[in-house]
């Protein structure tokens, strides 16, 4: 048992192999300005930048020892809760290729042991599931098995490739909040069917990134909540699993989503001026800043 039970995150926990470009292309041929290995994945980023906002969860993934050893003892030594990833002996990943020229990024994922697993749920009972990337069968069963209040479908840039029409209705069925960026979410609706005037008159609300332009919160009222422009040479990797970071930050202060989601963008913008690693915010700060953006002052 753990004390863990306000928040329960699933997706990947990556060793990310990150080229730098100038410009992303379609040819054939790109140069390569410099390349580096960070961890990444949408739960493995997510974990790093929520250890540092204070408040508890559970990551439920499957990693490699042969390529996560380091990463493993890295999670470790900021006090992550490691008891819902399962550490596989054989066979080597997930890893992620990006090609990020600073403003937009491509990836190519080799899942290693994240196919075909069913996670160890661990028998506790979960405010919010957050269901991000992997096998959408493993996440429903995650979702069907699982105790909790709300749960998240957050498929990320896997929704493109990995759903069908049936699962993403399924899930959305099944799911009290929905959230993506625009391209996403319209590919929810026109890949899925999905009407989001139905589904918000049915209760459910639908969180839209949009980058510099702000987030958009669907839902009984649609609002449209700010970002802070970053100026300069930037990175967006993991910019978006910093703002979910953010975004639970303010859930479990018992923020409303407006202010909620104010937490996230402040602490997306950290993440895309400083890079994610280096994220070093306070409480007061976050609070006093998502405060101004939802009043439309900048911070």
């Amino acid at each position: 048992m753990t004390e863990s039970k306000f928040l329960a995150y699933a997706g990947h926990i990556n060793v990310d192999v990150v080229m730098s470009v100038d410009k992303l292309t379609d040819d054939i041929t790109n140069s390569v300005s410099s390349v580096e290995e960070q961890f990444g994945g949408t739960a493995g980023n997510f974990a790093i930048v929520a250890s540092k906002l204070g408040y508890p969860f559970r990551i439920y993934s499957t990693v490699s020892r042969k390529s996560h050893d380091s990463y493993i003892h890295y999670l470790k030594g900021l006090k992550i809760n490691l008891d819902g990833i399962t550490i596989k002996e054989n066979g080597y990943g997930p890893i992620c290729y990006a090609v990020n020229d600073g403003k937009k990024q491509k990836y190519f994922m080799a899942e290693g042991p994240m196919t075909g697993i069913r996670y160890n749920i661990q028998d506790e009972h979960y405010g919010y599931l957050h269901l991000s990337t992997g096998d959408p069968e493993t996440n429903m069963d995650l979702l069907e098995r699982s105790i909790h209040d709300r749960a998240v479908f957050d498929p990320s840039q896997e929704i493109f490739y990995k759903y069908d029409r049936e699962q993403i209705q399924n899930f959305v069925k099944k799911s009290d909040i929905i959230m993506g960026n625009s391209d996403e979410i319209n590919y929810m609706k026109v890949k899925g069917g999905i009407s989001l005037e139905q589904e918000i008159s049915s209760g459910k609300i639908f969180i839209e990134t949009k980058g510099q332009l702000g987030t958009l919160l669907h839902g009984k009222k649609e609002s449209l909540i700010h970002s802070i422009n970053a100026t300069g040479k930037v990175n967006t990797l993991g910019a978006g699993d910093s703002f979910r970071a953010g975004f639970y930050f303010g859930l479990f202060r018992n923020m409303d989503f407006e202010h909620s989601i104010a937490c996230g963008n402040v602490v997306a913008y950290e993440s895309v001026t400083n890079g994610l690693m280096n994220i070093s915010l306070t409480e007061e700060s976050i609070i006093r800043r998502a405060k101004m953006l939802c009043d439309n002052r900048i911070p």
